[in-house]
């Protein structure tokens, strides 16, 4: 089976509406609805990951995205 290195992977940086910058991989898309505030995976099917409540869930919600990511990444190659 081939794996792609997921060192491939492009990131650029994103600045949020309340200013926090994060360091975001191409197939990664922030989302600030009324409906839904996160992050949607978009490789494979598009899955969404809403904020977590607090200071920080932004950056654990990008966490989890970026987790699964990887995985399908590793799964079926870049």
């Amino acid at each position: 089976m081939f794996i792609e290195d997921s060192s491939s992977i492009v990131y650029y940086q994103l600045t949020t509406a309340s200013g926090t910058e994060f360091s975001v991989p191409e197939f990664i898309l922030r989302v600030d609805a009324a409906d839904f505030c996160g992050w949607q995976l978009r490789y494979g099917e598009w899955t969404g990951f809403a904020d977590r409540p607090g200071p920080d869930g932004a950056a654990q919600a990008l966490q989890l995205a970026v987790e699964e990511m990887l995985e399908r990444v590793e799964y079926r190659g870049k």
